[in-house]
């Protein structure tokens, strides 16, 4: 996942996965108006102490502090993965629930290409008992999905041949055209291309495992055969490069090839390295031990000695299996969903944090500079037609199998509300909105912004923070587009820089945390004309517990772990009512 935001690891659509309590929900009652947070030293769990936050029970259901005639669009989300309490809960507070993972290509597709959409099913019906409808998360994404089977469709062929020919090249390039086929992490290193060379750069010394390249194969190595490399290498001073065969599922050597020695001039190389292991598909170079830039030119990776021949598709021809692949997945979901689901993430994080090729906007994400075990789409159907072509199905499935709310397509990103960068995210991607809409027939409907967000102690940088959540809702009103917050959740950052759980937060950090929630739904209101709110999305419920995957031990949620409403709650609700 690279790092999305300082404190946003992992998988950017990823959900709480929390379980479900024993004990009795708060989930309050009646239309009951918001009391003033004041200033005394509650929680918000029980205390006493004429805190008005101590008395949660004041509260009404969150969605009842929507002015529905003001605001008749807007709709408050959760993300809910499952559990009839976390279900009801959802229905008594908010109008609308997202899949944390349900709606998933890789929840639903198998290895083998079947689809099961049981799952889905069992979330629409859960939604649908409690009265409140469903979004939909999401149709093209490169994490999630079905590795295995999208990589088989066009993986090359082997045929036999009669009789040993001699050497098969796998992989070469003399990088004159200005690309390069390796992907790259750690450090943040950078590969590009310079003067017809490859060069890879290492901005500091670490262990030498700790940056690297690769490129990644669609069949796995023949264990016991050897293999060839042969290029030309030199570097800004002298250094060390590794290479070996690598097994993805849990980075397992597979044989290494002798180090390579270079110094600042050109030295050809031919090395040889006998597969290991069962299972390899990734060629790995490894030069964290070396500061520079590292140069490679004439590169070939070669099997001596071949009993067969590789036939590999072309790209026209991935293209076209890859395209057939998604419309057999999007027409499969929307003939389970067209009737009950009418907006969806047509396309989630498509947007890398990158100006790869210095246009001045955000490159999107590829395996060229993305993580390992990702599926990118992109990569094989265009940057341009990657998006169009999701749309496009999106359209054609849900009208041909009985939609028929207008449907709202959105593309949802993370760190929009990026300080670092002055929303430049933000920018790229309105950027390539444009785009992907200068054919006259594509059509977004709407910006999903996810805020997995913090409240920072430091008053400046918080400050900031604050400064660049304004700015990013002024530029997605701006856009004419419909605004939807769609994963919100937040954590705590300390004067020295360390994320707290929930076990240390203070009463005093518990209503700063509330405080927040409540400018970001004021601001909401204040800045997206009504006719463009589609609504903001609660992404975790309850507070994340220890062994969470996400966000771990993190006080995320609007109630704690025992279903127990929190300061959040009340600034979540405070918000909304001030968008009466």
């Amino acid at each position: 996942m690279k790092v999305r935001h300082i404190l946003y690891i992992g998988l950017a659509a990823a959900s709480c996965l929390l379980a479900a309590c024993e004990k009795e929900d708060v989930t309050g009652g009646g239309n009951k108006k918001p009391v003033n947070p004041g200033t005394g030293t509650g929680t918000g769990t029980g205390n006493t102490s004429g805190d008005p936050y101590a008395d949660l029970s004041k509260y009404g259901p969150l969605k009842s502090y929507v002015d529905r005639e003001a605001y008749p669009s807007f709709i408050l989300g959760v993300a809910i993965d499952g559990g009839s309490k976390l279900y009801d809960l959802a229905g008594q507070n908010f109008d609308e629930m997202t899949a944390g993972n349900a709606m998933k290509h890789s929840s639903v597709v198998k290895s083998d290409g079947t689809m099961d959409f049981s799952g889905v099913r069992n979330f629409l019906a859960a939604a649908h008992a409690r009265g409140i409808t469903v979004y939909g998360h999401t149709l093209a994404w490169h994490s999630q999905q079905q590795n295995t089977y999208l990589n088989g469709l066009i993986q090359d062929k082997m045929v036999e041949l009669p009789e040993s020919t001699g050497e098969t090249v796998l992989l070469e390039a003399d990088f004159n055209d200005g690309k390069h086929p390796f992907s790259g992490w750690g450090n943040g290193s950078a590969l590009t291309v310079s003067d017809g060379a490859f060069k890879a750069t290492n901005p500091s010394e670490k262990q030498q495992w700790e940056v690297q390249f690769a490129h990644d194969f669609s069949r796995a190595f023949l264990n016991g055969e050897e293999y060839k490399l042969k290029f030309r290498i030199k570097g800004s001073g002298s250094g060390k490069l590794g290479a070996g065969f690598q097994i993805v599922d849990g980075y397992k050597s597979a044989g290494d090839f002798p180090e390579v020695q270079f110094g600042t001039d050109w030295k050809d190389v031919e090395i040889t390295c006998r597969c290991n292991a069962a299972g390899a598909t990734r060629l790995v170079f490894s030069y964290g031990a070396f500061a520079g830039d590292v140069y490679m030119d004439d590169f070939s990776f070669i099997q001596p000695d071949a009993s067969y021949e590789v036939i590999s598709m072309t790209p026209e021809e991935k293209k076209s299996v890859l395209t057939a692949a998604m419309e057999r997945w999007i027409a499969g979901m929307m003939e389970v969903t067209a009737t009950k689901v009418s907006a969806w993430d047509v396309v989630n994080e498509a947007i890398s944090g990158s100006d790869y090729d210095r246009d001045g906007y955000y490159d999107l994400q590829s395996a060229k500079w993305g993580e390992a075990n990702c599926f990118y789409w992109q990569d094989y159907l265009g940057s341009e037609d990657y998006v169009r072509i999701a749309i496009a199905l999106a359209r054609k499935y849900y009208e041909q199998y009985g939609g028929t709310k207008p449907l709202k397509l959105f593309i949802n990103d993370y760190n929009l509300e990026s300080d670092w960068d002055d929303n430049k995210k933000l920018r790229s991607l309105i950027h390539w909105i444009e785009v992907w809409e200068s054919d006259g027939v594509t059509k977004v409907d709407g910006i999903g912004t996810q805020m997995h967000i913090s409240y920072y102690e430091n008053p400046t940088t918080q400050a900031s923070k604050k400064e660049h959540v304004v700015k990013m809702l002024q530029l997605m009103a701006d856009t004419g587009k419909l605004v939807k917050i769609s994963e919100l959740d937040m954590g705590y950052v300390n004067n020295a820089g360390e994320t707290l759980k929930t076990s240390q937060l203070t009463a005093r950090q518990h209503r700063a945390m509330a405080d927040y929630y409540e400018f970001i739904v004021r601001k909401y209101f204040e800045i997206v004309p009504p006719a463009q709110q589609y609504g903001i999305t609660q992404w975790c419920p309850l507070d994340s517990p220890d062994n969470s995957f996400w966000r771990a031990g993190e006080p995320v949620g609007l109630w704690d772990l025992n279903y127990n409403r929190k300061c959040a709650y009340a600034g979540f609700a405070n918000g909304l009512a001030g968008g009466e």
